[in-house]
């Protein structure tokens, strides 16, 4: 098995767990190994993932070429799994250049790009909630349950809490960046 495959599957099952934040951590590091693998360096395939593929493809085998197709369209979900649609269009670019005729990179990249479609014509306000409340009146709780819940939406929490001790942020639950 190839040095990049465990890291790649830790970087999928991250992915399907949801968590892309940490499986954008690990497909760096699986693409960093696959690139050194192919005989690459400096980070090319990770930033400039289309230059990349058109200098190594010639030089890759048959298998290559399918791990490469595989690592872009998993960084290309992780990227939409964060938002960052110009960069998954990008990976998913990348795919389309190894394998023009996969359905599935032609379909998440028609995907995309009608929802890039649909976002431009949307109301660019992000929307913002405020929680405040008494002592004991539930914040905390319906703060994790806000978190916990899988409604598809990204969510940032800022949390100003006044006293000498912090309570709520032992208490609120959150992905790995809490």
């Amino acid at each position: 098995m190839a040095a990049f495959q465990a890291v790649f599957d830790e970087a999928k099952a991250l992915l399907d767990k949801g968590k892309h934040f940490d499986g954008v951590q690990k497909i760096n590091a699986s693409m960093a190994l696959f690139e050194t693998e192919v005989g690459g360096s400096d980070s090319k395939i990770l930033r400039e993932p289309l230059a990349f593929v058109e200098e190594f493809m010639p030089k890759m085998s048959t298998e290559q070429k399918a791990a490469a197709l595989q690592l872009f369209k998993v960084r290309g979900d992780l990227m939409v799994g964060l938002g960052a649609t110009k960069r998954a269009a990008t990976e998913y670019s990348a795919a389309a250049i190894l394998a023009p005729d996969d359905d599935e990179t032609k379909a998440k990249r028609a995907k995309l790009e009608s929802s890039d479609k649909l976002q431009k014509d949307a109301d660019s306000k992000v929307p913002v909630s405020v929680l405040t409340g008494f002592l004991g009146s539930g914040k905390t709780t319906l703060l994790n349950h806000i978190l916990e819940a899988h409604h598809g939406k990204r969510i940032a929490v800022i949390e100003n809490e006044f006293g000498e001790v912090g309570i709520d942020d032992s208490l609120v639950k959150g992905g790995s960046m809490a």
